[in-house]
């Protein structure tokens, strides 16, 4: 460092001179170099080997070159090596005793020459302490005892290996384990987290059956190996697999059916839960509930609905006192079978010298649906009021959509409102109107009853 600046100090007071010497020198190179063991400046030709700040004059030109100088490293280690047949040394394995050398790069950025003296023992040298249950297999044999074995392992090419193995055998101790799987009908179960890809598919089966697996072959063990002792579990697994109670019910109904659910809580009592499903075209439900065996009790409902047949009856639905009556019956089914009310089985129904009303009434029934439909109507026998009276009483608006009104010179008693089956819709009394428009759209009959004791009949068009 001194030196240094002594050269420093020299530059400064030559380069005064230097410029009176040289009017025109105007330019000047400075260089800061770092370099390994010596550096040739090629400005002046010269080698230093030392670090200097150097200046040269070259016509109008002034070098100046501080320069530091780095030394190379040059190292020899001696390395004995036992317990090995190999040495790694950077990028070069050795297997043979001698001298080598290596360059490497010096944290001044100079080489670093280290030389090594080797020197491999013939063999290597390796302990193994070992626990294991029942035996153990190490390098193609199987040890079933505990001992101390040396062993000579020759698969290495370079040298032999001297392996000492310390084992140690432990006793197995074989443990049961019993599990019982109960499901409706069908389980998967897994015989633990584990051995996840073993899986028992039981399906659809009623029999309890017992199936083992022992952890002995793959030591993969339920209980886990100890310091003292050794443990193998063997699971016996009884799957008692129950059947869901199943009731498959069919029933029959015409235009309606209503079905009455009642959950059985054993095999002996029922509870009425008073469940009611009302169904009005064929269709079919599943009802379930816990049985006493723990699976399900499960009731299929199958229902079948039938329409009834529309029974009608035509004919003579007034009459003149004393005459004959004629009635027919009609259905929108074929096949129908047709019952009067005296028992006779024909279409037609006939009743002779009528003095009085009288009702009727006739029932059909499909025999292929079992479905059937009673139509009952009055049949009206009395002096009505003739063509000279037809003034004296008066049913209006007709056709109507509400309310008809009465109009007659007479007290108006009674009026009875009837379908062209002859059945009753309507009754009222003492009054001179009745609303129509609770009825359906069609054609009736109004009976009015005078205080007289006359009767007066009309047929009335609802419209809507």
């Amino acid at each position: 460092m001194k030196k240094r600046v002594f050269f420093l100090l020299v530059a400064a007071l030559i380069m005064p001179w230097a410029m009176k010497a040289q009017v025109n020198s105007a330019v000047h190179i400075d260089s800061t170099l770092s370099k390994c063991d010596s550096y040739t400046w090629s400005v002046n030709g010269q080698t230093y080997t030392t670090s200097a700040v150097v200046t040269y004059v070259s016509g109008d030109t002034l070098y100046i070159l501080d320069l530091t100088i780095n030394q190379s490293v040059t190292n020899t280690i001696t390395e004995p090596i036992s317990g090995g047949c190999t040495y790694q040394w950077g990028n070069n394995t050795y297997t043979e005793n001698g001298t080598y050398t290596q360059t490497f790069t010096g944290s001044n950025g100079c080489d670093s020459t280290v030389t090594l003296t080797l020197n491999l023992t013939s063999s290597a040298a390796v302990t193994y302490d070992v626990t294991a249950c029942d035996n153990y297999s190490f390098k193609g044999e199987t040890y079933n005892t505990s001992g101390t074995y040396n062993i000579t392992d020759e698969s290495n090419p370079l040298c032999d290996s001297i392996i000492t193995l310390n084992l140690t055998v432990l006793p197995i101790a074989t443990i049961r384990e019993d599990i019982t799987v109960v499901a409706c009908e069908s389980t998967v179960w897994r015989w633990s987290p584990e051995e996840s890809s073993t899986v028992i598919n039981h399906n659809c089966t009623i029999n309890s059956n017992e199936y083992s697996q022992s952890t002995a072959a793959t030591r993969r063990l339920f209980h886990p190996r100890t310091a003292e002792r050794c443990f193998d579990s063997t699971v016996y697994v009884t799957f008692n697999i129950k059947q869901h109670k199943r009731n498959n019910v069919t029933e029959r109904g015409c235009d309606s059916y209503t079905f009455h659910f009642s959950m059985q809580t054993s095999d002996t009592t029922s509870i009425d839960t008073t469940l009611y499903f009302t169904f009005s075209k064929t269709d079919s439900i599943r009802f379930a509930h816990a049985a006493s065996n723990g699976c399900d009790s499960i009731i299929i409902a199958n229902i079948t609905i039938n329409k009834s047949p529309v029974i009608t009856i035509s004919g003579d639905l007034r009459v003149t006192p004393g005459s004959n009556c004629t009635l027919r019956a009609s259905s929108d089914q074929a096949n129908t079978v047709f019952t009067w009310a005296d028992g006779s089985h024909d279409t037609v129904y006939t009743r002779n010298n009528v003095t009085e009303n009288f009702d009727t009434y006739v029932n059909g029934k499909n025999p292929s649906s079992g479905c059937e439909h009673t139509s009952y109507v009055t049949v009206l026998a009395n002096a009505s009021i003739n063509s000279a009276d037809d003034n004296a009483i008066n049913v209006y608006p007709n056709p109507t959509s509400g309310v008809i009104n009465i109009n007659s010179n007479e007290v108006v008693k009674n009026i009875t409102v009837f379908n062209m089956n002859g059945q009753q819709m309507i009754n009222a009394k003492n009054v001179n109107s009745v609303d129509l428009s609770v009825l359906a759209k069609g054609t009736y009959v109004v009976r009015v009853d005078l205080e007289s004791g006359k009767i007066a009949t009309r047929t009335i068009v609802v419209s809507k």
